[in-house]
Formats: C-alpha cells, structure tokens, sequence
C-alpha cells in the first residue's frame, strides 16, 4: 500500500512539473513570438528622473500601433524629451530665435509624426518665413499646470528661451491641488492651501519604478492590459487596490476626455491658476522670454453648435482668459480657430480612438501660434498693437489686442461673441547672464508627498 501511494504521488507530481513546464513555454512563446511579432502592442518609454524633472529616459525610440492601423515613432533625445532635436544644448547660435513649448501629452504628442507635431511645424513654419527658430519642447505625458511651472524654473530656463509658450488643457486646473494616484504622479509639483489661505508647493519625488514598471515591460501585458482597452473599465478598482485612491471611472461624466465631476471647483481652478501664471510671469521678467499662454478649445461645444459656457469646461477658458487678462499676458485660445475652420470643412480635430489633437489640429495650432511668435520677436521698442490679416499673416479668428479692463466688457457679451485676447505684457528686463552650462541646485526629497494623477495609459 506504501508503494502504491508512493506511485500515486509521483504520478502526480511528474504532472504538476509536466503543466508547469508546458504553462512557462506558453508564456514564454506567447511573450517572445505572438506578442512581439503577431499581436505587437506599443513600445515602452521608460521614466527617469533628471535634475529633478521627472521625464523619459534618454535616447529612447519607440514606435506606437494605433487602432486604426497607422504609426507614430516617437524619439526621445538626450535630455528626455520627444523632440526633432536630437539634443538641447544651452548654447545659442547668433541670429536663431529659441522657442520653449511647455505642457502634457498635447505636447509629447506621441499619437502623430514627429515631423506633424504643432511644435515642429512651427518651427518649420517660422523658418520658411524669414525668422530663424529652434523649437524646444518640454512634454510629459498626464503633467498637470503646477508641474509646468516646475519644468520652467529647473529645466526651461537654462535654455534662455527667446519666446515660452504653455498650451492649457481642460484637466491642468484641478490636477494641480487635487489627489490623484498612479505610476509617476509624485514626480510632479502639486499645490495645496494653507491655513493662512496662501499657496504651498509641494515637493515632487525622485521617480523610482515599481511593480507596475515591471508589468510594463512585459509584451504581453501590455497588449491584454493597453491595446484591449482593459485599463480603462480596470481603471477604478485598480486605483483604489493598488494605488490606494478614490477614482471612480464613469463615462457618462466624460466631457472633452474630462471628467466634469472632478473640475468644478472653480473657485479653487482659479486661486491656484492665479499662482501658477503670476509665478511664470515673474520668471518671464527675470530670465527675459515672453510668455504665450494659450488653450485648448471646447470641442464638444463646437460640434454641437452650442456656445462654450454651456459646458463645465468652458468655464475654463473664462478662467484662463481672465486670470491672463489680469496679469498683463498673452493669451490666445484655440476655440475660435477650430470653430472657425469646423464651420467651413465639417473635419473634427482629434482622433476616433482618443481626444488628443490629430494632425489637422496640430496644424491649426501651429498656424495661430506662428504670428503671434513672431510678434513676440520683435523689439520692445517695435512691439505695438496690431489686428492680425490675412494679407500680412494667417488669420486667427477673434484675436485682438486687449486694453487694460476689458474684461468689464468682455463678460457683458454672449459667450460665443466672445474673442481670445492678446494683452500686451509690459517691457521685459535685460536677459540675466549666468554661466552657459550651470545647474540649478537638486530638489530635497519632499517631507510631503504630493498627491498623484492619472495620465493616459498609465494605471
């Protein structure tokens, strides 16, 4: 009886290492053969946190599998960032202007060529107009408006820009103050009110990869995970289990890719709005670039044929076309543009499979920066008011040059009459000259630790 119970195990035993043997040849052919040549997902772009920046890990190329069968390679250069440019350096080369785009995924902008970012055709636009320029742009995927400002002071400024512009997006507001949690959002800056009722920062961490990263650089997970689009109905339990948040994901509150539940605080959209751009414009004054704040349009509204306060983010725009006009700054919102060019083509401005701009609207972007750019170039003493033209330059409908106070008047028109103001900023001080390759000081480790956010694909 002994050995035939001896048998017995042995039996089983030869088959549990008989099926675990067979389970890791699966995994292993369905990791290296079906998902790395059959049911290829998109690459990895691995972080790295660089002089206190949280960013992509340098000299990273990566090629993404849309759902509509197209690709896009993104190229990340030496310092971290999806760019043509294969290095920033910090020196300037005579008669080149130099301009520094600052923002999230809008401007990673992995979902189009490299060659059709508003970025680089600006760039290419600005050139094939007379005025030598070199485009930097500073991208990270789910970076929210208090972590531009920390991009601008440690890494944006030793470049010397000539000109720096800071396109907005719906979700920048809340995602300064508000708790989120993911992979890296406590690499980013955050903004909380103290008791005194003035504004603290908050520290952004070193980013360290963890068990999520290591899921990541799986082919196969990311394929299950990403390309079935498991993450998105995963996204709530995921964030309370693992992360230890309180998203609830919820698609009949989505507007504009936004969850309108979560940006209506307004009041607290605006105080720490406030903070961020004055701080901006007191770096403009002190390092000498000009500051262009500029903001996605409400989409949703223009292809209802609605007005854009009939949405919660249009409220949004208001605050930043406000809050600009009050600090003196140049501000020029893309609503008009797209309304303007979907009345004449009827063609929408971002992709059936995500809300990002696609590549129409990356030229429309690129189209209304390029005069404004250009009239950031020019002199202080040459700077003077003007109305944009068509004969002079591409039109961009509604922009204006706004007078101090008239916002006053601006509010007592309807909402869609309503234009993007250009406001004059005041003469800048000499550019600061300092050593062409010194370093800010390295970020402390945070005794706070700042509350976290959810990007695109990154739960």
């Amino acid at each position: 009886q002994g050995f035939h119970m001896r048998a017995v195990i042995r039996k089983i035993a030869e088959g549990v290492v008989v099926a675990a043997i067979a389970v890791v040849v699966t995994l292993l052919a369905l990791e290296f053969v079906v998902f790395r040549t059959i049911l290829v997902p998109d690459d990895l772009l691995p972080n790295k946190t660089i002089n206190g920046v949280v960013r992509y890990k340098p000299h990273t190329v990566a090629t993404f599998r849309q759902p509509d069968g197209t690709t896009t390679r993104v190229a990340i250069n030496a310092q971290g960032w999806n760019s043509k440019h294969g290095t920033y350096k910090t020196e300037r080369t005579d008669g080149v202007a130099r301009i520094a785009v600052v923002g999230d995924s809008y401007v990673h902008n992995r979902f189009v060529e490299i060659s059709d970012t508003f970025t680089a055709r600006l760039e290419t636009g600005l050139n094939a107009r007379g005025t030598k320029a070199e485009v930097f742009r500073f991208g990270m995927d789910g970076a929210p408006l208090s972590q531009y400002l920390h991009v601008l002071r440690r890494e944006v400024v030793k470049y010397r820009p000539d000109v720096v512009i800071v396109p907005l997006i719906h979700n920048d507001f809340d995602e300064m103050y508000r708790g989120l949690k993911s992979r890296y959002a406590s690499s980013f800056m955050k903004l909380r009110k103290t008791t005194d009722g003035e504004v603290a920062e908050v520290a952004p961490g070193t980013f360290r990869p963890g068990l999520a990263d290591k899921l990541r650089a799986s082919a196969a997970f990311r394929y299950l995970y990403y390309e079935t689009n498991l993450y998105i109905h995963a996204k709530s339990w995921i964030n309370r289990l693992y992360w230890g948040g309180s998203e609830e994901w919820d698609p009949a509150f989505i507007s504009s890719a936004v969850d309108i539940r979560k940006v209506n605080d307004h009041e607290s959209n605006r105080f720490f709005a406030r903070y961020v751009l004055r701080e901006m414009k007191a770096l403009s004054q002190e390092h000498g670039f000009r500051l262009i704040i500029a903001m996605d349009g409400v989409r949703d509204a223009i292809y209802d044929g609605r007005k854009p306060m009939d949405y919660e983010i249009g409220r949004l725009n208001r605050i930043a076309r406000d809050l600009t006009a009050e600090l003196g700054l140049t501000f020029v919102d893309f609503h008009d543009t797209f309304a303007r060019d979907y009345a004449l083509h009827r063609k929408r401005f971002e992709f059936s499979y995500d809300w990002h701009w696609n590549e129409r609207a990356n030229r429309l972007v690129a189209e209304t920066l390029e005069p404004l750019v250009v009239q950031a170039l020019r002199p202080t003493v040459q700077r003077k008011t003007v109305m944009l033209s068509s004969q002079r330059m591409p039109r961009v409908p509604g922009l204006r040059e706004k007078p101090a106070g008239a916002e006053c008047a601006e509010k007592s028109k309807p909402a869609d009459q309503k234009t993007a103001g250009v406001s004059e900023a005041p003469p800048l001080p000499a550019r600061r000259k300092s050593p062409q390759n010194a370093e800010p000081e390295a970020v402390p480790d945070p005794k706070v630790r700042p509350t976290r956010k959810i990007p695109m694909r990154d739960a």
